[in-house]
């Protein structure tokens, strides 16, 4: 699996602003920005990519064009007529996508995605997943941050979450809903909520955490998301959780591979790769 080091690696890379969208005040450059979606954008590339690493019928489905991805994809609760936009979603596709970005390749570039020359030499072993419009989707990914302020993240990063599988099943209930919460363990953090002013010309305010307890705390949230192993009812039907130490001030992102709760070991990376690969195979195997 690369998804992690994918991650971790591209987000490590501060850039100015939202790609294609406004730039960060004050002239300051981040590694994370929570008005930013890019480090949702990232995570939701990298476990494409590993889905496509780990499913023999996804590469055949992208092969034959019978799927293709959709981004920041509206999706309609149809029970409660409440509308959401998903990060990535496979689909299949009614239409091409009309603007600049094409296949899953151009998105590295739109979004900063740094790749080793062995990951690179992966991608390029792939079939061209295209980027068009979703008619029917398949799996929907949401993936969301908690990085600082933990006490205050922890009731919104579960509402966003769970309005993300609700709204994903009231939809479409045969889609495969998948929620990914990236989580930091770093010691220290420079928010840029809290630093409203040019980096360059004044201190950084620094937040202090209480780790691993603050961590500890979101893991413990996030295990309390409903699942689900099949159609009809209502859950996630999978859940990946990436411990990251993220400190914000330039100094490269790393992973920690421990769950930092024992109930959490199954919602580890790998094993939450292995069982999207496995459902997606069974669910979608007559496609």
């Amino acid at each position: 699996m690369n998804g992690l080091d994918i991650l971790t690696r591209s987000i490590s890379v501060p850039t100015s602003g939202t790609p294609g969208g406004k730039k960060f005040q004050f002239g300051n450059s981040w590694q994370y920005h929570p008005r930013s979606d890019r480090h949702s954008k990232v995570g939701c590339w990298a476990i494409t990519f590993d889905l496509l690493q780990e499913s023999q019928l996804l590469r055949n489905h992208v092969a034959s064009k019978k799927v293709a991805i959709g981004i920041n994809h509206p999706m309609r609760d149809f029970s409660q007529n409440r509308v959401k936009n998903l990060d990535l979603v496979i689909c299949r596709a009614s239409g091409s996508n009309p603007a600049e970005t094409r296949n899953f390749f151009d998105l590295i570039k739109k979004y900063t995605i740094v790749l080793s020359e062995t990951e690179r030499l992966t991608l390029d072993s792939f079939p061209q997943l295209l980027v068009a419009v979703p008619a029917t989707v398949l799996v929907a990914l949401e993936a969301k941050a908690c990085m600082t302020e933990f006490v205050k993240a922890r009731p919104r990063l579960y509402d966003e979450l769970n309005s993300s599988h609700l709204t994903i099943h009231g939809d479409t209930n045969s889609a495969v809903a998948v929620g990914f919460a990236m989580i930091n363990v770093a010691e220290t953090f420079i928010s840029p909520i809290r630093n409203p002013w040019p980096l360059a010309e004044h201190s950084a305010v620094v937040n202090q955490h209480r780790q691993p307890r603050d961590a500890r705390s979101i893991v413990q949230k996030v295990l309390e998301l409903p699942r689900r192993s099949g159609t009809g009812t209502s859950g996630f039907d999978a859940i990946g959780i990436a411990i990251v130490n993220c400190t914000n001030d330039g100094r490269p992102i790393t992973h920690v591979d421990e769950p930092l709760e024992p109930a959490a070991a199954g919602l580890a990376y790998n094993d939450f790769i292995v069982r999207l690969a496995h459902i997606y195979e069974t669910r979608f195997n007559a496609l």
